[in-house]
């Protein structure tokens, strides 16, 4: 194939990346290097609003003056550009897009430069690859008179980028060259590729060995990559949509064995032996499902289902664990439920979409229904990692549980689970919270038995001549989210003050008006009290500001959580810090030490305050855990006082003895040295 030299162009974002630095210092580099004798290469052309520039003269710059990160910035190039329209490239749409993948999957299979060939025999190469054309024989016809510098460029790219499997993985994480709607909402982070690799991975260890992974959507590639180990086959669905299309070609590209799929209009289909179903929802073959949609796929998956097969999938949490469904979907999520083979639900922390980093996302473990256990006696694992970040031992943590779900009774009595409690499936079934409600997720003395917890108590209280007695119950403790305390009118939200800096007194006295609580008091970094406003100026300039009643709850969120209860009232508090304020006629089990103690143990960065897990006291016990910890709170404050006056006595002797104008007589040693 006959082709000129390809004219590649960047975007500084691009040059960024070529260079292995952060973006702002490319236009450092542009704007310090004007009138210089090596000037940063002027712009070529606009896209979109944006600058591009030739990759060419930017890699020889930066090897020129020695810039960057990447002594091999001019072979790499390639990696980061995009050919020139105006050689007879389209602009880089999808149409555009598809083809270069399409490319790079005909050079991975041929293993050898693109450029040899002329633009028949590319076709009737890629005919000999696609005979059915499932996958890239379309996308390369497309092409056209655009095919010779697609062609060149695919070359360079591979080149550049050390292997086709690198460079397709570079075209799909490159959003803005691609510019493809809808799908960038649906990319998993790494933490959540992790957890679902290592899920699938632990699943299939109690398989025979010759288990496939299945993709029923045709669109889950990322997943597929993440897990696919060796030569391990893989089924996808038979679906003719441009995202399958290009799952198929991204297998191809990364040598994973693929067999199809038939998926039938209705969405059934049959898969024969040991198999994992991995599954994405919504996919991105259909980006906007309907929860009723998300669930009637789930279905296809379980009607289909032998005793030999498992499944995992990820959905928004508002579909597999929450409440707030339609009637519909709620008699379908049931109707699963019911079945026996959901044997596991777990809702996940914020984070796990890209996309959308704050919708929650929830997983589904699918297997065989509990043979023998009674109808009424089928149970599920549940756990709630809403604050828990997915770190490596968080996630291997979990995917231990995850394993042991899948077991007999005696062996989920042998585990110890770290996340995970079981609940019968009737209880999930008759209750109208969310699935995951009430399970505790950060490990505390209470997961300690009893009455080990009891003698531990004991041994404390006589240590400290405290007054204070308890012994062993085996009432279960209650928790819900905040979000649930707020719908049913247990707590109360009211936001924080928006107060001008100029109002703000700082080392006010007492006198001098009303008490500020801002995210530094809650944090504890500045003194409460140490900040105040005048009262006339208050009721003056803000006639629509709150102040705290007793015993709220004063909480931020930034830069961790954290929470303080005003046990005083009538302050302002400053926003962004905002106040939970406990309904007092019927309180349902909330405490507002506990409350702010559960804020408190919140990891940071877990900013959704409304999905908080807050724990409740039984009825019978608030009054007394109140009086106790009014006690104890009493008996901290008189130990900082006498902290205070150790140290004060401390600083006092030895300036007193160093300067020579106190002795200390040798028999006045303090009470308790000896």
């Amino acid at each position: 194939m006959t082709t000129t030299d390809t004219i590649l162009l960047m975007t500084m974002s691009d040059i960024a990346g070529l260079a292995r630095v952060q973006r702002p210092v490319v236009s450092v580099w542009r704007s310090r290097s004007a009138g210089t004798n090596t000037p940063f290469p002027a712009p070529v052309g606009r896209q979109r609003g944006v600058d591009l520039f030739d990759a060419g003269q930017v890699g020889s710059w930066l090897e020129r003056t020695g810039r960057g990160n990447n002594r091999d910035a001019t072979a790499d190039a390639a990696a980061y550009a995009l050919p020139d329209a105006s050689q007879g490239a389209d602009e880089f749409d999808e149409q555009t897009f598809r083809g270069v993948t399409a490319l790079l999957a005909v050079r991975a299979a041929g293993d050898h430069a693109l450029s040899t060939l002329t633009a028949a025999e590319l076709v009737d190469l890629a005919d000999e690859y696609d005979p059915d054309d499932d996958l890239l024989l379309r996308e390369i016809e497309a092409l056209g008179d655009t095919l010779p510098v697609l062609v060149a460029y695919v070359d360079s790219l591979v080149e550049a980028a050390f292997g086709p499997a690198p460079a397709f993985e570079r075209m799909l994480t490159d959003r803005f060259k691609r510019n493809l709607a809808g799908e960038g909402d649906l990319t998993l982070s790494r933490a959540a590729l992790d957890l679902m690799a290592e899920t699938v991975t632990a699943l299939r260890l109690t398989q025979p060995a010759d288990s496939v992974l299945v993709d029923p959507t045709g669109s889950a590639s990322d997943l597929l990559i993440a897990i696919h180990q060796g030569e391990v086959p893989v089924m996808t669905a038979n679906i003719d949509s441009p995202t399958a299309r290009l799952q198929r070609r991204r297998l191809m590209v990364h040598g994973v064995v693929r067999t199809e799929l038939q998926v039938l209009p209705s969405g059934a289909f049959s898969v024969t032996g040991a198999a994992v179903h991995v599954a994405q929802y919504p996919s991105a073959a259909r980006p906007t499902m309907t929860p009723v949609q998300i669930l009637s796929d789930i279905e296809q998956i379980v009607l289909q289902m032998t005793d030999e097969q498992l499944a995992v999938v990820l959905a928004p949490s508002a579909v597999l664990s929450d409440t707030g469904l339609s009637r519909e979907a709620d008699e379908l999520r049931s109707s699963l439920l019911r079945s026996g083979r959901v044997r596991a639900i777990v809702r996940l922390p914020a984070g796990l979409l890209t996309g959308k980093p704050q919708q929650l996302q929830a997983l589904w473990v699918l297997g065989a229904a509990h043979a023998e256990v009674a109808l009424a006696d089928r149970y599920a694992m549940v756990a709630d990692l809403v604050a828990t970040p997915l770190g490596d031992a968080a996630i291997d943590d979990l995917v231990s549980d995850l394993a042991a779900s899948l077991g007999s009774q005696s062996t989920v009595r042998a585990h110890a689970f770290r996340f995970a409690r079981l609940v019968l499936t009737r209880s999930l079934l008759a209750s109208r919270r969310p699935l995951v409600a009430g399970v505790h997720t950060v490990p505390s003395a209470a997961d300690q038995p009893a009455a080990a917890l009891a003698v531990t108590i004991d041994r404390l209280a006589a240590l400290l001549d405290a007054d204070l007695a308890v012994e062993p119950a085996s009432d279960k403790a209650a928790s819900s989210t905040v979000h649930e305390l707020l719908t049913a009118g247990h707590l109360h939200y009211i936001p924080g003050n928006r107060i001008a800096a100029d109002d703000v007194i700082e080392g006010a006295t007492d006198a001098a008006g009303i008490r500020l609580i801002g995210p530094a008091e809650v944090a504890g970094t500045t003194e409460l009290g140490h900040r105040r406003i005048d009262r006339l100026r208050f009721a003056a300039a803000y006639s629509s500001g709150r102040v705290t009643e007793p015993g709220d709850v004063v909480f931020a969120t930034s830069p961790r959580p954290a929470a303080v209860v005003d046990t005083e009232g009538t302050s302002v508090v400053l926003f962004p810090a905002r106040i939970l304020r406990i309904e007092q006629a019927d309180p349902n089990g909330l405490l507002d030490a506990v409350l702010a103690a559960d804020i408190q143990s919140m990891p940071p960065g877990h900013r959704r305050w409304r999905a908080w897990p807050v724990r409740q006291v039984a009825l019978t016990q608030r009054a007394a855990l109140a009086d106790a910890l009014t006690s104890l709170r009493w008996e901290q404050k008189l130990a900082r006082e006498r902290l205070g006056q150790l140290d004060q006595l401390t600083d006092l002797l030895m300036a007193g003895v160093t300067a020579g104008t106190i002795t200390i007589a040798s028999d006045a040693l303090l009470k308790g040295t000896t």
